[in-house]
């Protein structure tokens, strides 16, 4: 009986659709299926790189040398503006804004960065703690030697000259100074300190442990740097050292990649947890969050309520009518489940009820009045409780509510 129940009531839903409803601007659109997916963020490197985010002046001394010159040509040409996100930056060489960099000579002056764990090495190298933290595991210790005799520093700035064209989608940042000289990065060197044994010349109870240490990257000389002049550094001091970054303002860094929409999945109500899917498997994020997505890709929220009943799946609608709105907010009324199962109940006895009342009408009818009157309740009531079943099943249906974001609105 109860898979007849619930057989009847799919086929209802079939008829009916029991999809999501989209509450929007004058939009209602069908669901879609997900056909592509992105991968999830490794949480440990996410949380040390949103704190690498925070720090605004990155060294770049472990940057391939290719990059370096790429950087220094673009220093040449004017303002150079990049997407850092904490471990990432890269280089935005076609969003063009208005400044240019002159050369400002200091004392020369040397440092040392020591790095022993994964925390360090991406609080001090975050832009190569991703290559590096094989090598630092492997060595115990990295550091890096740097010698600087100036700064190219950014004059008559303009970052309104930046608002035209989608070539400086993403960007986040523009380079205000930049220290030039040369450096060093070593691997492995002293290692920790040890007792219980002799070595020469370190007295017995202190003793110590040493490793070979390599050089992984160099550029430049430091000897040459005292060479430098007022006019322009040493061409054997002139290496990228470390970056000074000034945020973009609002209206440049919040626009994303070409083509990508910014979605804010708002939490559901309750204490419910739903999952942002780009499949059926691939988690994206955990509402409420806020993604730069593209509109032409189908989204999916999973409810997991436990071991003890099925995972919810609610289907989002294509975003792409929305995507001129530049960013959206997506809430959810997740479906009524209780609703949904009175509605299928209803639907599937008064089903039942209404062909007992025709059959009883077509074979009573003229032969026992009885019989006849019995039809004549039967198939009303039954058809009374379809109707109502109906109606449940209908109202049982969750909705999303997609606007534009107040960012969006009061946007020009």
């Amino acid at each position: 009986m109860l898979a007849r129940t619930l057989g009847v009531g799919s086929a209802f839903c079939l008829l009916l659709g029991c999809g999501m409803r989209v509450i929007g601007p004058g939009t209602e659109t069908p669901d879609n299926t997900p056909e592509s997916g992105l991968a999830p963020d490794m949480p440990s490197a996410l949380a040390r790189c949103k704190v690498a985010a925070s720090r605004e002046n990155p060294l770049v001394t472990e940057w391939p040398a290719s990059e370096k010159a790429n950087l220094q040509a673009l220093l040449q040409q004017g303002a150079v503006v990049v997407a850092y996100g904490g471990c990432t930056l890269r280089v935005l060489p076609q969003c063009r804004v208005r400044g240019s960099y002159s050369w400002h000579r200091t004392t020369t002056a040397s440092d040392m960065v020591e790095i022993r764990d994964a925390d360090e090495l991406y609080t001090k190298l975050p832009l190569g703690a991703v290559s590096l933290e094989g090598e630092l595991q492997r060595s115990g210790r990295l550091a890096v030697q740097t010698t600087v005799s100036g700064q190219l520093q950014l004059n008559e700035y303009d970052p309104r000259s930046a608002h035209a064209g989608g070539a400086c989608s993403g960007a986040t940042h523009v380079v205000n100074r930049l220290s030039v000289g040369a450096f060093k990065l070593h691997s492995g060197g002293l290692a920790k300190a040890g007792g219980g044994a002799s070595v020469i010349g370190i007295a017995s109870g202190s003793a110590a442990t040493s490793r070979e240490e390599t050089t992984l990257r160099e550029a430049g000389s430091p000897t040459r740097c005292e060479q430098s002049t007022d006019a322009a550094p040493d061409a054997e001091c002139a290496s990228p050292i470390q970056m000074f970054l000034q945020p973009l303002p609002d209206a440049i860094a919040q626009r994303g990649p070409p083509g990508m929409l910014k979605v804010k999945f708002l939490p559901p109500p309750g204490l419910e947890r739903w999952d942002v899917m780009t499949g059926k498997d691939q988690t994206m994020c955990t509402a409420p969050c806020e993604k730069w997505v593209d509109p032409a890709v189908s989204f999916t929220l999973k409810h997991d309520p436990g071991w003890w009943a099925r995972n919810q799946y609610i289907e989002l609608p294509d975003l792409r009518p929305f995507a001129d709105q530049g960013a959206i907010e997506v809430g959810i009324e997740p479906i009524h489940g209780g609703e949904l199962a009175g509605g299928v109940v209803a639907v599937s006895l008064g089903g039942i009820a209404a062909g007992v009342g025709v059959g009883l009408l077509a074979t009573g009818c003229g032969k026992n009045s009885q019989t006849c009157v019995a039809g004549g309740v039967t198939l009303p009531l039954g058809l009374a409780a379809v109707g109502g079943g109906v109606w449940l099943i209908v109202d049982s249906r969750g909705a999303f509510h997609i606007k534009p974001t107040a960012e969006a609105m009061a946007a020009p």
